[in-house]
């Protein structure tokens, strides 16, 4: 078996995704610089829970000793709270204050905290004045941040009209379809009056329930949860409860069949080419998923036309390690879930690398 590479930047490789159906996935990553990593999030909260004061690198050497993952650490943190006697609702509400503090923090030395919160609690209620003053916000503090490339890049899919079917996240945050509303509005006030809203093309699903309609789905099949914007808020419209950071629910996901993330991620992963961003690609559910998938779709090759081999569909973008034998791991490493790199040479190049597989 050959395994082509795939510079994703490269005019060699424009439009391999041009043509045909093709999903987005994200994770974390995405959200990275903007939100706290999954490992440093845990560290806040076991700190918050158990009153200690472990530091980053101490707390990664105690992870690593452990051999535990990070959803059994956050169980732990759950468990505590259930024997303190507080409820579940009020572990959610710890996990929603530590996952948005460093946005809540960075706009409160804007003179915006309060204004950014309620933009990103209730969006669509927002003024004209505040959603410049928002979108300004992020594109001067994170100018260079994957999740704003994303948002540029699916706006200008929407404008040629080659959409995704549809976006897939693995995160908590909902700053993603958040965003995207926000640019379309703050584009929308650049036009000719009168500015009353723009046609929103997406619609974030927190549940197997909700309806997308007409428009394109924003998938968060591991729950979502939204920043509150303060005690005499309504409760935020979101899914906390279906968070799969427990180890509970981890397992949950892990061992019932069927469940609503697997026969989503399955019926795209077979339908259609899948590109992965802000992902490490070692997640075992899904890592269990796209082999199944892969299993699927080479019986249906070999059915059709006798051939057992096929070049992986579907892309993940990452960036290039440093060394060629690292490379060469990386690049061979997922054939068997139908995977490949799209190799990056820093993360500036998301969004022309996303524009140039798109020919867009």
């Amino acid at each position: 078996m050959v395994v082509k590479e795939l510079d994703a930047a490269s005019e060699k490789f424009r439009g391999h995704l041009g043509s045909g159906k093709w999903t987005l996935c994200v994770g974390a990553g995405l959200s990275r610089g903007i939100v706290p990593t999954w490992q440093e999030l845990t560290r806040r909260l076991v700190n918050e829970t158990f009153s200690t004061g472990f530091a980053e690198d101490e707390f990664q050497a105690i992870v690593s000793d452990s051999a535990w993952s990070l959803d059994s650490w956050i169980q732990a943190c759950a468990n505590h709270y259930q024997l303190s006697g507080k409820s579940t609702s009020e572990f959610f509400g710890l996990i929603e204050k530590h996952l948005y503090s460093d946005l809540r923090a960075k706009g409160n030395r804007a003179g915006l905290e309060h204004v950014l919160v309620n933009v990103l609690d209730r969006p669509r209620n927002a003024s004209r004045e505040n959603v410049i003053r928002v979108c300004a916000f992020f594109e001067r503090e994170y100018p260079n941040c994957s999740l704003l490339a994303v948002v540029r890049t699916l706006l200008t899919c929407l404008s040629r009209g080659h959409l995704p079917e549809a976006v897939i996240s693995f995160n908590a945050d909902t700053l993603l379809h958040t965003l995207i509303e926000l640019y379309q509005r703050n584009e929308h006030y650049k036009g000719p009056p009168p500015h009353s809203h723009p046609n929103y093309a997406f619609k974030p699903v927190l549940r197997p329930l909700d309806s997308a309609r007409e428009r394109l789905p924003i998938y968060h099949c591991h729950g979502a949860i939204k920043p509150k914007a303060g005690p005499t808020s309504m409760e935020p419209r979101d899914s906390r409860d279906r968070l799969v950071f427990l180890e509970s629910e981890y397992i949950r996901v892990a061992t019932v069949a069927s469940t609503w993330a697997e026969t989503l991620f399955m019926f795209y992963a077979q339908t259609t080419r899948m590109v992965f961003l802000g992902f490490s690609m070692s997640d075992p559910n899904m890592r269990r998923w796209l082999a199944l998938s892969n299993q699927s779709a080479l019986q249906d090759l070999t059915a059709m036309t006798k051939l057992t081999e096929m070049t992986p569909r579907h892309v993940w973008l990452t960036t290039k390690p440093g060394s060629p034998e690292l490379k060469t791991l990386r690049n061979e490493a997922l054939v068997h879930l139908g995977v490949r790199p799209g190799w990056l040479n820093d993360w500036s190049q998301t969004e022309a690398a996303l524009c140039n597989l798109l020919a867009l």
